[in-house]
């Protein structure tokens, strides 16, 4: 029995002795406090208080950009929250431009339109009184012409009528010259009538029977035709009559519209309230009454 004793001892030495080495080299490669890599898996431990070395340097983590939520202006394309918009006067509703349109009776005496379309009414009539010589006009419109007149005078210019008021009779008598004048030179009686209409208005329907209408020439100059636009008369007039209440009836860019002729002579009354802004706006005296006219 004691023998046998003697024979493990050696063994269990052994054993000892290899658990010892196992142990250093465990402690050789497995230091306490090894760094670990930063691909291996960590192991979050909730209980680990975290310090941080104030003298250590670090990039600190880099977080979206948050902007503190300030106050915007309101513009036209933010939209307002109905409960939180203060109170505000009402708002000015928007003027169309049919509202902002001014309209004009088309039956005051001053705005009659009497033209190939319009023949003068048949109970139409007016007090006369001078102009100039033996011209008369309505004795509502002849103040006016008078003071044109003399208003030009002190300027240099020398405006004589030459046409005033046309009974029937008399724009008949007219109108039937221009006819054989026109046949004389060659037209046929049918593109007669149609070319003397363009050149003296078919009887009751001239202007001159309104007795709003003049034909003004100066003394250096007396022909009805487009040369009178390049004298002094002719532009002084068609410069200074809108202040008198007077127009240049028959414009050269109208000639479709109105019917008649370029005459630059031709100058009709329809009023100061209206003249300056016929005249300002290039329009002739159809257009005025079409785009301002009171519609029934």
């Amino acid at each position: 029995m004691r023998k046998k004793q003697n024979n493990t001892m050696p063994i269990i030495g052994a054993f000892l002795m290899l658990l010892g080495i196992i142990l250093i080299l465990f402690v050789i490669f497995y230091p306490s406090g090894e760094t670990v890599s930063e691909n291996d898996p960590v192991v979050e431990n909730p209980d680990q208080t975290i310090s941080v070395d104030p003298t250590k340097e670090e990039t600190p983590e880099v977080l979206p950009e948050v902007s503190p939520e300030l106050p915007q202006e309101e513009s036209e394309n933010t939209p307002t929250d109905p409960e939180t918009t203060p109170e505000t006067s009402e708002p000015v509703p928007e003027v169309t431009p049919e509202e902002e349109k001014m309209t004009v009776d088309t039956s005051l005496w001053n705005l009659i339109l009497v033209n190939p379309d319009n023949f003068l009414p048949e109970d139409y009539s007016f007090e006369k009184e001078q102009v100039q010589g033996n011209y008369y006009l309505d004795s509502r419109a002849a103040p006016y012409a008078k003071q044109m007149i003399e208003d030009a005078k002190k300027e240099g210019i020398d405006l004589q009528i030459c046409s005033s008021i046309r009974d029937v009779d008399l724009q008949t008598r007219l109108f039937n010259n221009k006819i054989n004048d026109l046949i004389s030179e060659g037209y046929s009686e049918a593109d007669a009538k149609v070319k003397a209409a363009t050149i003296v208005a078919v009887p009751g329907t001239s202007e001159h029977h309104t007795g709003l209408a003049l034909d003004i020439v100066t003394p250096s100059y007396q022909r009805l035709n487009a040369g009178y636009a390049e004298t002094d008369a002719a532009k002084w007039l068609k410069a200074n009559a809108a202040k008198y209440g007077f127009i240049l009836r028959y414009p050269q860019d109208k000639t479709e519209i109105t019917k008649i002729i370029f005459e630059p002579w031709h100058y009709r009354y329809v009023g100061t309230e209206y003249s300056e802004f016929i005249m300002s706006e290039g329009i002739c005296f159809e257009e005025f009454i079409e785009l301002y006219g009171a519609k029934e």
